[in-house]
């Protein structure tokens, strides 16, 4: 089985207040409102726990098709700071990527600025980088759609 190591790393400005930006990543019904799967692509939540500790456990594919499972386990979370949490990524019961994922927030001029920053393992090739960095560019495209539209 291969392995290959990789790292994401993202800066977003939004013109929100920082406290609006964090509140996104907090809540459930946020979060579904701005999580971009992709086109054809669906997601849910099992579980979501938004504490140190706790875990949020959510499923996403193709409509109709098979889904990823992607268990999120909280190990920080400073409010308006920072969230650290671990993160892992099923696919057909097999562990295909295994990581941490760091978010920063930090007031800019009359906004913030935002860093995710994901350093993981892409197991057997069924996983990479690439794929990864396009999702997130994605989602946050979307959290600035979000944002910008002044739900809560």
């Amino acid at each position: 089985m291969s392995i290959i190591e990789g790292t994401v790393d993202l800066t977003k400005n939004f013109a929100q207040p920082v406290d609006a930006v964090f509140a996104a990543w907090s809540t459930e019904e946020a979060q579904l409102a701005w999580s971009d799967p992709g086109e054809g692509w669906e997601l849910s939540f099992d579980q979501f726990r938004f504490a140190v500790g706790e875990a949020d456990v959510c499923r996403f594919g193709p409509v109709g098709g098979q889904h990823h499972v992607n268990e999120n386990r909280y190990l920080e979370i400073e409010v308006g700071k920072r969230i650290v949490y671990s993160t892992s990524l099923s696919s057909n019961g097999r562990l295909i990527f295994a990581g941490t994922v760091a978010v920063t927030f930090e007031e800019k001029d009359d906004g913030t600025r935002m860093r995710l920053v994901e350093h993981g393992l892409y197991f057997a090739g069924q996983d990479d980088v690439a794929g990864h960095r396009s999702g997130w560019e994605s989602m946050l495209g979307a959290l600035g759609k979000y944002l910008h539209s002044g739900r809560p």
